[in-house]
């Protein structure tokens, strides 16, 4: 990316000096040679930037930034420990929950697409880390086991947009995220937030 950059502004910089020669230089041969210089030479610049502009859509629609880091440690059949390490925070947070599967859920602001490809992220905030059972029916006899990640546990500025983001050009969704996997005892697995929503990844194969 950085030598695509690199190179888009020394082939404008390239052009910038043929079109002065075009102005300046004397003689009809001689301009027309600087004409034909600065038609090569703006065509690789517009070639360049169209790859820069896809470049950086690219990127935009398809990053994915690590958020935190999870350890879980099966306890019983139906219990498991689970630690939540932040990304920017060095302590982190230890819980016990209930079930075969662990998630995480939050709130997502969704700009409107020309702001995701000019690099606005999506906004979120993590709320919560839960438990879960795979099977239903042993859903409907445990009750649920919740952990807050957030004080407070209600997220203002998403509860703010979710009401009137319906009326803003520059807001294109405003929902809540969720994603889950299943408990893998000392297996590293890690959180991210990508522009639509939370994914979660193993950092190492078990």
């Amino acid at each position: 990316m950085l030598f695509l950059v690199a190179a888009t502004v020394m082939v404008w910089g390239l052009t910038l000096w043929a079109l002065l020669g075009v102005l300046r230089g004397p003689g009809v041969l001689r301009r027309l040679k600087r004409v034909v210089a600065v038609a090569v030479w703006g065509s690789l610049g517009c070639l360049f930037g169209m790859l820069l502009v896809l470049l950086q859509s690219f990127h935009a629609f398809s990053n994915e930034t690590l958020i935190a880091s999870v350890m879980t440690r099966r306890l019983t059949p139906q219990a498991f420990e689970l630690v939540y390490m932040p990304v920017h925070e060095r302590s982190g947070t230890r819980v016990h929950l209930q079930g075969d599967q662990w998630s995480i859920s939050g709130g997502i602001i969704k700009w409107h697409p020309w702001l995701t490809a000019l690099g606005l992220a999506s906004y979120h905030r993590e709320l919560r880390i839960a438990g879960q059972f795979s099977d239903v029916e042993q859903q409907r006899r445990h009750l649920p086991t919740v952990h807050s990640l957030s004080d407070p546990a209600m997220d203002h500025v998403w509860e703010i947009f979710y009401r009137v983001g319906a009326h803003l050009p520059f807001v294109d969704a405003v929902y809540g995220s969720s994603a889950y996997v299943y408990v893998e005892s000392g297996t590293p697995q890690a959180v991210y937030v990508t522009p639509s929503g939370y994914l979660i990844k193993r950092t190492q194969t078990p």
